[in-house]
C-alpha cells in the first residue's frame, strides 16, 4: 500500500480558491466612478454555475493528494486552474452582457476582489502541475498556455468587451499601446546599461580587493533608497543640468521625464548584477583557471574564454532579478513625467477608478511573470551540464 503524498502548493490554491468564496466575485457600478455593489458567487452568478465553480475547487483539493509521485493526475492541477481562470473571465462577461439595462447606460460590471483572488488561485494550481513536469517540455507548456491563450482568443473575439476593465481599455487602446512601449523601453534600456555597467564593476570587485568594499557599499547604498526617494533625488541635478547646459534639453534631459526615470531604474538594477557576477566569479574552481592558464592564456583571455562562459548562467540570473525589478519600478516613473503603464495606475488612483488602476497594475504583473520565466527557459538552457547541478527553469 503507497503512502499518501501531499501536495502543499495545490493545497494551498485550492484552499484559497475557496476562500474567496466568501469576498465579492463580481462588483455592479452605476458608472465607472461610483463605489457600486458586490455581490457573491451564489448572488451573481445561476446556481449550477456556481455549483460548477464549487465541484471544480473540490477537484483541485482531492488532486492535492496522490498515491505515488509520478501520479497520472499530476497533470490535472493544471488543467482544472486553466479551466477555472477561463471561466472567471466568461462568467463575469456573461454576466455583463445579461444585465445590459437600457436605463442604465453606463451600468459597469468588474471582476470584483473575490474573482481575482479565485483567478491567483487558479494561477497557483497551474504552477503546481509546471513544478510536477519538469521532464515534460510539450504538456508543461500546453498547461502553461492554455488558459492563457483562451483567454485571448475570447478577447479577440469582443466576448470579454463588456467587462468594465475591457472598456476601459477599450476606451484607451492608444495610450496604452504607446504607454506599454514606453514601458518596456524604459525597463529594458535600464537592464542594458546596468549589465554593461555591473557587470564591469563585479569584475573589479573581484580582481581588486581594494576596490570590493566601495563598489558594494555603493550598490547596497543605492538599493535601501525607496524607489519613490530615488527618482525624486534624481529630478534636482538634472534640472541644474539643464538649465547650465541648455542643448541637453534638446535630447530630453531634464529634471522630470524619462531621463531621471532611466538613471534610477538604471541604479536599481545594479546591485542584483554586480553581486552575481562577483559571486559567479568567486565560486569558481581554482583548478579550471589554473588549466587555462596552462594552455597559454592571459588575463583578458581567461576572463573571456574561462571564467565569462563558466558565469554566465549565474550573471544571467542576476539580469532575470535585475528585469522582473526593473518591470515593477518603473511603474513609479509615471509619476516623474516618464510615462509607462503607471499613469493609468495614478490616474485610476485619483480618479477613484479600480478597473484604471488594474489596467495599468495587471499587464506589469503579466510581464514580470513572463520576463521571469522567458530567463529562466534561457537560463536552463544555456547552462553546461558539466557545471554542477542543473539549473531547472523556475515555475
Amino acid at each position: 500500500m503507497h503512502r499518501v503524498r501531499i501536495d502543499r502548493v495545490t493545497l494551498a490554491g485550492a484552499v484559497i480558491g475557496f476562500l474567496s468564496f466568501g469576498l465579492h466575485f463580481v462588483v455592479l457600478r452605476p458608472n465607472r466612478l461610483s463605489s457600486g455593489e458586490g455581490l457573491f458567487v451564489w448572488n451573481a452568478l445561476p446556481a449550477p454555475e456556481a455549483l460548477l465553480l464549487a465541484l471544480l475547487w473540490l477537484c483541485a483539493l482531492g488532486t492535492g493528494f496522490s498515491y505515488r509521485e509520478n501520479h497520472p493526475f499530476r497533470l490535472a492541477p493544471g488543467l482544472i486552474g486553466n479551466v477555472i481562470l477561463v471561466l472567471v473571465f466568461l462568467l463575469t462577461a456573461r454576466m455583463a452582457g445579461n444585465t445590459a439595462d437600457p436605463e442604465l447606460p453606463f451600468l459597469r460590471i468588474s471582476i470584483g476582489f473575490g474573482g481575482w483572488i479565485m483567478a491567483f488561485a487558479s494561477y497557483i494550481l497551474i504552477l503546481s502541475s509546471q513544478q510536477k513536469l519538469t521532464d515534460r517540455g510539450f504538456l508543461r507548456l500546453c498547461v502553461s498556455l492554455s488558459g492563457l491563450a483562451a483567454l485571448a482568443l475570447l478577447l479577440a473575439s469582443g466576448y470579454l468587451s463588456d467587462i468594465s476593465v475591457i472598456k476601459e481599455f477599450s476606451a484607451r487602446q492608444g495610450r496604452f499601446l504607446s504607454e506599454l512601449s514606453q514601458h518596456l523601453i524604459l525597463a529594458g534600456s535600464a537592464v542594458c546599461i546596468a549589465t554593461v555597467i555591473g557587470t564591469g564593476l563585479g569584475v573589479w570587485a573581484f580582481r581588486s580587493r581594494l576596490l570590493e568594499r566601495p563598489v558594494f557599499f555603493f550598490v547596497n547604498t543605492v538599493q535601501t533608497l525607496p524607489s519613490l526617494a530615488l527618482f525624486g533625488l534624481m529630478i534636482a541635478p538634472l534640472a541644474l543640468l539643464s538649465q547650465r547646459y541648455p542643448v541637453l534639453r534638446d535630447f530630453g534631459i531634464q529634471g522630470i521625464g524619462w531621463a531621471p526615470a532611466l538613471i534610477a531604474l538604471f541604479l536599481y538594477a545594479l546591485l542584483p548584477i554586480t553581486r552575481n557576477t562577483y559571486t559567479s566569479l568567486r565560486i569558481l574552481d581554482p583548478d579550471v583557471i589554473e588549466a587555462g592558464r596552462g594552455m597559454g592564456m592571459r588575463g583578458l583571455q581567461v576572463l573571456w574564454r574561462v571564467e565569462i562562459p563558466l558565469s554566465l548562467p549565474i550573471i544571467l540570473s542576476g539580469i532575470r532579478t535585475a528585469l522582473v525589478q526593473s518591470i515593477g519600478n518603473t511603474t513609479i516613473a509615471a509619476l516623474i513625467g516618464a510615462g509607462g503603464l503607471g499613469v493609468f495606475v495614478f490616474q485610476g488612483l485619483g480618479q477613484a477608478v479600480p478597473d484604471l488602476i488594474l489596467l495599468g497594475a495587471v499587464p506589469v504583473i503579466i510581464l514580470s511573470v513572463f520576463t521571469d520565466k522567458l530567463m529562466a527557459i534561457l537560463i536552463h538552457h544555456i547552462t553546461p551540464k558539466g557545471i554542477g547541478v542543473r539549473q531547472e527553469p523556475a515555475s
